[in-house]
């Protein structure tokens, strides 16, 4: 009997959840999160880049960005803030999308704890991806590149 093909056209749903210890205050850690000018600078993988075209950093407030290739910036990122308390918990969504196909979508939340060195940073993203484990994969990638570069810009 052969066995039934997988679909392919199914969402791939997933919990990713990454931790970073950063000895840096935590109103430091925050303040490099919520300010958009420090947030495109760590925010990324080395030799991409990230525009933010809109940041209404409140509750409630929109999101959009572009990434990816430095001039090409492939991907477009559009999302809310959905709850926020300064130097505790950030929840946001996140559409992305390549030329207008919506690649995934997920609710984002950081929470950072103050440690006897510095913060905690507990990030969950709880991701569906509409294009296969790549994309889960790639949202894994991102975060953890983001939390090491987060540590590494605040030491620099």
């Amino acid at each position: 009997m052969n066995e039934p093909a997988e679909d392919q056209g199914a969402p791939l749903t997933a919990t990713i959840s990454l931790s970073a210890d950063i000895d840096h205050p935590i109103s430091a850690v925050w303040n490099a999160i919520a300010d958009t000018g420090q947030r495109v600078q760590w925010g990324v993988p080395d030799g991409e880049e990230m525009v933010c075209d809109v940041d209404e950093y409140r509750l409630g407030g929109s999101i959009r960005t572009r990434c990816g290739s430095p001039g090409a910036l492939e991907f477009e990122a559009t999302g809310q803030y959905c709850a926020l308390e300064p130097e505790r918990f950030i929840v946001t969504t996140e559409t992305l999308t390549r030329d207008g196909e919506i690649l995934s979508t997920a609710i984002i939340t950081w929470t950072l704890t103050a440690t006897s060195t510095g913060a905690r940073v507990d990030l969950v993203d709880q991701v569906v991806s509409f294009v296969g484990q790549t994309m889960v994969d790639g949202h894994r990638n991102g975060h953890e590149i983001c939390l090491r570069q987060l540590g590494e810009f605040l030491s620099s």
